[in-house]
């Protein structure tokens, strides 16, 4: 499995300096948190972003994740 997971990771690397799938996912937090913060997360996760602009399936991850926070980010858990 993790060997198919590293291969298909390689596959989606379009661009030089492409962070691929599995290095975006554990970051995608501080990524979304930076850009509701006003900063801009490329500068501080390049590869990411450039990842995100090459593959739609972290893509929409992102975008789901950006906009559940987005909506929720203000409830605390009970």
């Amino acid at each position: 499995m993790a060997d198919d997971r590293r291969r298909l990771d390689e596959l989606l690397r379009a661009q030089e300096g492409d962070a691929g799938c599995a290095a975006g996912e554990s970051i995608f937090d501080a990524y979304v948190d930076l850009e509701l913060s006003g900063e801009d997360p490329a500068r501080a996760f390049p590869g990411t972003a450039i990842h995100l602009r090459s593959c739609p399936g972290c893509k929409a991850d992102y975008d789901a994740l950006l906009e559940a926070v987005r909506r929720f980010g203000d409830i605390t858990p009970e």
